[in-house]
């Protein structure tokens, strides 16, 4: 894993220029705390933040490389945006203010730097319901300052999802969604194959699906995704940059009122423009959806995918998916995903990996007032020798781990004050890939 260079050197008055900006920034949310009497974690999504749009149903497993789960949505989200007033309103203003410790900045094996962060993101969402149709859009801006980091001590981020849904009927929907982002942090909760951390880069992700309901009996899902990502390193990017295109159809057949037999094929590809690797699987798969209660479902799917590698080899391995979601209560909540499924990798020798991934978001009302979060994901990955490049490397494991958890104050319907620590890392056969690294937040956000 390429370690992150330090940006660009900022020249001295846009540094000033920033540096007003946020001190302006910060006395208008000071401002407005006292008149009135979303915020996204520098790694992890704040489980009471529902100022979002969502994904529509992956296109492969509940921890797929393309989204997270079947119930997942975009970073620190809900389908329906929050809005504070008695009217509904078409928009939703918000932003945060945030102060981290992070000791390990670059994600460096050794010579480790620590540094104090101040994070400000502001957002708007934008929500336009029809009749039969629902139209969410949102812009989030994020800027860091490191105050102790070698070169450009700022960090830009942007992200721009879009979501459209369209009911033809009561037994047919059609769900589209956009997500552009540019990041200069690993999107650890983000499954774009592993956890990244090669310098600025961009994805983008394009998800589509049509859900029909053709008799009480059968119903059928079709989705698609494209997922476009590109790194600003050009040493990063002639190994990285990559373009995967994800297909898959599902039939199901209801044997029992709460019972759904599932039947699908996953069709996936991934490429590397600069470089000769990446994959096409193929996977068949039998499962069943168990919906126990109005609040619990449970979806289970087991097969098989063949492989082919960009280097002409192929070989079957086995396939499983799980997903667990809980409505707990009125806003807590447990969902719990896993998958056993060949996936993309940054290791530039190897066409990808055969990946457990585990994945959970739980979330918890401990009063009116207080609510908590944790938020976890692991990966344990393989290398055999079928996926890796000849006389490049040896087979290996690594596990990618991490895991957020933290408290949320309510002050009241405009603003929260939340904090948290997030811990992540890499254990690899290649001990030059490894890391840990803790990031400790405090911050108050305010929402309009």
């Amino acid at each position: 894993m390429c370690k992150k260079e330090p940006c660009i050197d900022i020249k001295n008055c846009f540094d000033a220029f920033i540096t007003s900006m946020l001190k302006h920034c910060l006395y208008i949310g000071v401002v407005s705390l006292c008149l009135s009497g979303m915020s996204r974690p520098t790694q992890a999504a704040d489980a009471a933040e529902v100022q979002s749009v969502a994904l529509p149903a992956p296109t492969t497993s509940p921890t797929s490389s393309v989204t997270a789960s079947p119930t997942t949505t975009l970073p620190a989200g809900s389908t329906a945006p929050a809005d504070v007033s008695e009217n509904r309103k078409f928009y939703t203003i918000s932003c945060s203010l945030r102060e981290i410790y992070d000791t390990n900045i670059f994600t460096a094996t050794t010579g480790r730097i620590a540094s104090f962060e101040t994070e400000v993101s502001p957002s708007i969402l934008f929500d336009f319901p029809m009749e039969n149709s629902d139209f969410s859009m949102r812009e989030t801006f994020d800027a860091t300052y490191y105050s102790n980091r070698p070169g450009s001590q700022w960090d830009f981020d942007d992200e721009v999802v879009a979501q459209f849904q369209h009911q033809f009927s009561d037994r047919f929907s059609l769900n589209m969604a956009e997500q552009f982002r540019y990041y200069t942090e690993p999107s650890l909760f983000q499954n774009v194959g592993t956890l990244y951390y090669n310098g600025a880069y961009i994805s983008n992700t394009f998800n589509g699906s049509f859900n029909a309901q053709w008799t009480p009996l059968v119903s059928t899902v079709f989705s698609y995704s494209n997922t476009v990502v590109d790194y600003m390193q050009q040493q990063t990017a002639t190994g990285n940059n990559s373009v995967e295109n994800t297909g898959s159809a599902t039939l199901g057949f209801a044997i029992l009122p709460k019972i759904t037999l599932t039947f699908g094929g996953i069709f996936d590809d991934i490429s590397y423009g600069q470089i000769d690797r990446g994959y096409t699987t193929y996977t068949g798969t039998v499962g069943a959806n168990w919906q126990a209660l109005p609040s619990l479902s449970l979806n289970v799917a087991v097969g098989g995918s063949l492989t082919q590698t960009d280097l002409g080899t192929s070989e079957p391995t086995p396939y499983a998916s799980l997903a667990l979601n809980w409505q707990l209560g009125a806003r807590s909540s447990l969902n719990f995903n896993y998958s056993h499924e060949i996936v993309p990798s940054d290791v530039v020798q190897s066409m990808g990996q055969i990946a457990d991934r585990f994945g959970t978001l739980f979330h918890y009302d401990i009063t009116s007032s207080i609510s908590a979060h944790l938020e976890g994901t692991f990966t344990h990955g393989i290398y055999t020798p079928f996926l890796l490049s000849p006389n490049t490397i040896s087979g290996f494991s690594e596990n990618d781990f991490a895991i957020d958890a933290g408290l949320t104050y309510h002050i009241n319907s405009h603003f929260d004050v939340n904090l948290g620590n997030t811990y992540s890392g890499v254990a690899s056969g290649l001990s030059f890939r490894d890391y840990n690294r803790d990031q400790v937040y405090l911050g108050v956000r305010g929402t309009y």
